[in-house]
């Protein structure tokens, strides 16, 4: 079939999109025009037969904004314009106000060789569109999505990524330099939260923020987390930043009930993070201080974070436990949490006195030659003894149907320096010998993760010191998906693959700074838990924020367990989106 679209057809398509179409010859300096407004052909704006000439005195002639007239004149300079297609076939394109209607307005030139050119004869075509409503809107756009990388919606500080970014260009300049940091850390946020509702939270952040932004108007003020802010003074007035700061900190201690704990700490360094661990570390002294004079507060944090054990202890065991239950040695109390469906205790009360629990049990179940054994293992005298300094101890036993059966009890609270609640659960031994060895070094795994660090992560390893090697442990992000067939692999290379496939690139060599095994080492001697914060490009290309947690396995100091948290929603919900 025959086309009937023509060159005509053709050039008033073109002449729909674009307002003005030139046809220049760049060996002849000289233009022919395809499509034009009728008033540009005007010497007042600067026309010339000469292209050159042309596209300079336009410009010159005030019909470019001046603040893209420098460019402009770079761009359309005729040798540039020659030299570009000598050593390329890529068009060229520049993005520039010009004057319409007596109002400067967003276009585009395009230039493009055109099928006739030739060395020894340059043709190009120039086209220029109007962009400015769309562009307007992007440069809108794109400056609400700045603020909202850099700003904290809910009181309108610098957020996280800010002081990130902040420490990362505070880094690059290598000197030694004065720097003042004030660390505060709201205090019974989660009281709040619990008793009045977020919406109270929320007015109670805010007012603190205001505090911050009223005292520190010429600081770097930061809201790094839901209830942390971060304040850095970079004069190097080392007096003022004291003054300042303990003013505040009175004002704060003022009120009937702190509103927040604070730190402070001055220094000269390359590194501001170094006098952030120090203000942090001050911060926590005066949180402690708080707690000692209103421990009704930490009860309840303690209560809370308790919960969160049991629950996630609970989730770890299986159905192959016979029995599960919550001991309080101080009250001698028992709470059954899950009993088997073919348990000797299946018809048990769920509550009861322990002591009385453990004589009975074992001497109504338990063959004669292990009732002695199982009942002193289990007395409460014995589990505060032994589990002050052991995570858990069990015994095997024999039943009278001929059942083998094991007995483990964990320690799960300490109070006043001695062990109140433990857990306990058995299971028969004779049907399930390889799934309660397999269990058993699970929950080990996972109990060492609840104690020590008490998260969900993305990614969990173990890396041994000695080889320098990373044992992968689980592995459920799919930003992660480059280690999801990796199962051992060396930290360096690990750390290698992180940055390349996973970090965002501004943050790749703060990356590998804090990940240097040596590094890691050194700073754990001072602390029981490490954790850096990096963002993450995810598939969607959407940024994430993890926190890359280190902390030594509980009974072995030659390796570290390494966690990721992705905390993108915390991060979120704490900037209130």
């Amino acid at each position: 079939m025959e086309s009937n679209f023509t060159l005509e057809d053709s050039l008033q398509l073109l002449a729909n999109n674009y307002h003005k179409i030139l046809r220049i010859n760049l060996t002849e300096d000289s233009h022919t025009e395809l499509k034009m407004y009728a008033d540009e052909k005007n010497i007042q704006k600067g026309y010339s037969e000469k292209i050159s000439v042309w596209l300079k005195q336009f410009a010159l002639t005030g019909q470019v904004d001046p603040k893209d007239c420098d460019a402009y004149l770079k761009f359309t300079d005729i040798e540039n314009i020659k030299s570009h297609f000598e050593k390329s076939d890529d068009r060229m394109r520049f993005r520039y106000r010009r004057k319409t209607n007596e109002e400067f307005k967003w276009v585009v030139m395009e230039i493009m060789k055109s099928s006739e050119y030739k060395s020894d004869n340059q043709i190009v075509i120039l086209y220029i569109q109007d962009v400015h409503d769309a562009y307007v809107k992007e440069l809108e756009h794109n400056k609400e999505l700045e603020f909202y990388c850099n700003y904290d919606t809910m009181t309108g500080l610098a957020n996280f990524y800010s002081y990130r970014s902040f420490c990362n260009s505070f880094a690059l300049n290598l000197n030694e330099k004065p720097v003042g940091v004030m660390f505060g850390d709201l205090n019974r946020l989660k009281y709040v939260n619990d008793t009045e509702g977020h919406e109270a939270g929320n007015v109670y952040i805010r007012t603190f923020a205001e505090k911050l932004k009223k005292s520190f108007v010429d600081w770097n003020c930061y809201r790094v987390s839901g209830d942390e802010f971060i304040v850095v003074y970079s004069g190097d007035n080392e007096e003022e930043f004291y003054k300042k700061v303990k003013a505040f900190d009175e004002s704060i201690k003022a009120d009937n009930i702190p509103t927040a704990s604070i730190g402070y700490s001055f220094g000269i360094t390359d590194e501001l993070e170094t006098v952030t661990t120090v203000a942090e570390q001050m911060m926590y002294a005066d949180k402690q201080e708080f707690y000692n004079r209103f421990p009704q507060f930490k009860r309840a944090i303690a209560e809370a974070n308790f919960k969160k054990e049991m629950d996630a202890l609970v989730k770890i065991l299986t159905n192959s436990y016979e029995a599960l239950l919550l001991v309080d040695l101080e009250l001698d109390e028992y709470r059954i949490m899950k009993k088997g469906g073919q348990s000797v205790m299946e018809n048990e009360a769920d509550r009861g006195v322990y002591s009385i629990r453990n004589m009975y049990f074992s001497r109504t179940y338990v063959k004669n030659e292990y009732q002695k054994l199982r009942e002193e293992v289990g007395t409460i005298e014995n589990l505060k003894k032994r589990l002050l300094e052991e995570d858990h101890i069990s015994c095997a036993y024999q039943l009278f149907n001929g059942k083998w059966r094991e007995a483990v009890f964990w320690r799960m609270e300490l109070s006043a320096g001695e062990v109140s609640k433990v857990i306990y659960y058995s299971q028969d031994l004779d049907t399930a010998m390889a799934m309660r060895m397999e269990q058993r070094q699970k929950m080990t795994d996972e109990f060492q993760m609840i104690a020590g660090l008490r998260e969900e992560y993305s990614m969990i390893g173990l890396l041994d010191i000695e080889t320098g090697r990373v044992r992968m442990r689980d592995i459920f992000s799919q930003e992660l998906k480059a280690f999801k067939e990796v199962e051992d692999i060396s930290f360096e290379e690990g750390n290698t693959i992180m940055a390349e496939n996973v970090i965002v690139p501004e943050e790749r060599e703060a990356f590998i700074q804090n990940s240097k095994l040596e590094k890691i080492i050194e700073k754990l001697k001072e602390k029981e838990l490490l954790s850096y914060f990096h963002h993450v490009l995810r598939d969607d290309g959407s940024i994430a924020c993890y926190r890359f947690n280190f902390c030594y396995e509980k009974d072995d100091h030659s390796k570290i367990v390494l966690a990721i948290k992705d905390i993108t929603d915390i991060v979120e919900w704490a900037n209130g989106k």
